[in-house]
């Protein structure tokens, strides 16, 4: 399986998704702690719904995104090197995660 990554700020949720088409995506995994948007169709439910529509699965599963003090960190130092480093130490740590989605 081949993981792409995608961020929607900026986009309404119909450029997203005409971007998860051209792009060939069938999947969303949605990685996000809470997956809550103030931005419309990118909460939860409507994301879901709004994938759903454009023959798209969603799934969410929280244990794949970035860790909150590994996140916090970076807001506070900005060091994206040490955010990157850090992160891909975590996620070695999840291949169980990774072999269920």
């Amino acid at each position: 399986m081949t993981l792409y990554t995608a961020g929607y700020e900026g986009l309404a949720i119909e450029a997203f998704i005409a971007g998860l088409k051209q792009a060939c995506i069938d999947k969303v995994l949605d990685v996000r702690e809470y997956p809550l948007s103030r931005k419309k169709g990118f909460s939860k439910k409507a994301f879901a719904e709004c994938l759903a529509a454009a023959g798209i699965e969603y799934e969410h599963n929280p244990l794949l995104g970035c860790p909150k003090p590994i996140r916090k960190r970076y807001k506070e130092d900005g060091d994206w090197l040490t955010y990157a480093r850090d992160f891909r130490a975590y996620i070695r740590t999840r291949q169980d995660v990774l072999g269920i989605v």
